[in-house]
């Protein structure tokens, strides 16, 4: 026989299953609160109107004395049984701001929210909207919840919230990019790179005339960055971060120093990256790997690893030539990749062949530059004009025209004396007298054969 106990909980299961098969809206919950369906008559508003405004009175009363527990219940009450009065917003209000007084702000931020939710066209709707903007950043920073009476600050989920809410409450309202831009901020603190990106994007894109939508901007940049600083080698987030910043140069003209910084950090990131990746394939001997990842580096002078990855390149150039047509395909300057096998042939001991070239033969001042870019739409035309040709009388005396006209050459005095030939170092024979010419020398070897000679 079940004892009592046990009957009694199974009868507990029981109920419990048949109140899962039934409508929530069936049984009433005693602890939800009462709201009025539909406002009541007149007369009974006009009621309703007194007692409020005379509890409303009692109430402020009570928090000018100091009695800060008796008001708020005052205006709880207020709330609660005459929501349609014009006192009910105002009470609200009241509530809401003496929880912030007393340091209670989670609970006056919901006190608020409940005021924007239930009567949007209260006059205090724009002050409530700031004061819930104020205690959620009150709440990035300092200690405003509470656990067992102990305080303790907001975690990040709620403070998402917060400001989610002051988004939803006015989408366009003058904390609305703020909200969002402090929600990407949190997932920032947080170390959730992909949630923050999101979020500033949000700023950028629904409010793209906010002043905070430049630092949005850049700090989609700079989480792409910290993505392949951590480890992501992925080139979709170098990619990414190029395309934000791009962005954000198009979106503001006017970026300043700090989209520069941006860029550079983009550089430095990928060349890291690349850098990384081509230690690894060449730790395996795939050198052609490695080389196309090298040149990547190459392609950012002044980075980090650029002066160390120009040495690997060219040792590796050295061992196998055929390397650099993949750094000449990737269109990088090569004028510093000499090869250093092939850069001091000439120098190397086991040389043989002509003599190396006398350094500085060559100037850089007379090398040839290239012609300027014609200027303007006009340009000199010179007429061909075809040459005369050649007559025998106005060429005589030319060595051509003796050949084509030999009796217009005058020929030679054949009586006249030929200069005798000038040893270098002598005097040249002085003529005659009477300047002709030299005295005649007899021949030697008798007058006959002199003379049969001068015949």
């Amino acid at each position: 026989m079940k004892s009592p106990s046990c009957r009694l909980l199974v009868a507990a299961v029981a109920l419990v299953q048949n109140v899962a098969v039934v409508d929530a809206v069936a049984l009433p919950n005693p602890f939800k609160k009462k709201v009025a369906e539909s406002v009541p008559a007149a007369p009974e508003l006009k009621a309703a109107e007194a007692e409020a405004s005379r509890m409303f009175a009692e109430a402020a009363e009570a928090e000018a004395a100091g009695k800060t527990g008796a008001a708020e219940k005052s205006y709880r009450r207020i709330v609660r049984d005459y929501p349609f009065t014009n006192a009910a917003p105002a009470a609200q209000f009241r509530l809401a701001a003496s929880l912030e007084q007393n340091g209670k702000l989670p609970k006056a931020f919901d006190a608020y929210q409940e005021l924007i939710e239930t009567y949007r066209k209260t006059p205090q709707f724009a002050e409530a909207l700031d004061r819930q903007y104020g205690i959620a950043m009150q709440s990035r920073t300092e200690r405003t919840g509470s656990f067992f009476g102990i305080p303790r600050k907001v975690d990040a989920t709620d403070l998402i919230g917060m400001f989610g809410k002051i988004i939803a409450n006015a989408p366009q309202g003058s904390h609305a990019a703020e909200a969002q831009f402090e929600i990407g901020q949190i997932y920032d603190d947080d170390n959730e790179p992909d949630m923050a990106i999101a979020a500033y994007k949000k700023v950028t894109e629904d409010y793209p005339q906010s002043a905070l939508a430049k630092e949005a901007q850049m700090r989609v940049s700079k989480n792409y960055i910290g993505k392949v600083k951590d480890g992501s080698r992925d080139e979709s987030n170098i990619k990414a971060a190029r395309v934000a910043t791009e962005n954000s140069m198009g979106l503001f003209p006017d970026p300043g120093a700090d989209l520069g910084g941006t860029q550079t950090e983009i550089d430095e990131a990928a060349s890291e990256s690349a850098f990384k990746t081509g230690r690894y394939y060449e730790k395996r001997g795939n050198l052609r790997a490695a080389m196309m990842y090298y040149t990547e580096v190459l392609k950012a002078p002044g980075s980090t690893h650029y002066e160390e990855v120009r040495d690997r390149v060219n040792e590796m150039s050295s061992r196998d030539p055929k390397l650099m047509d993949s750094v000449r395909d990737l269109k990088v300057n090569t004028k510093e990749l000499a090869v250093p096998a092939a850069s001091d042939v000439k120098g190397r001991a086991e040389y043989f062949g002509p003599p190396m070239l006398a350094s500085g033969r060559v100037k850089k001042s007379g090398e040839v530059k290239r012609p300027g870019m014609r200027q303007g739409d006009s340009v000199p035309i010179t007429p061909i004009e075809e040459p005369e040709l050649p007559t025998g009388s106005d060429k005589a005396g030319r060595p051509d025209d003796s050949l084509l006209n030999p009796g217009s050459v005058p020929l030679p005095d054949p009586g006249a004396a030929v200069p005798p030939p000038v040893t270098p170092g002598l005097e040249p024979p002085s003529l005659g007298p009477d300047g002709g010419a030299p005295p005649e020398i007899p021949a030697s070897g008798g007058g006959e054969k002199g003379e049969k000679k001068s015949e």
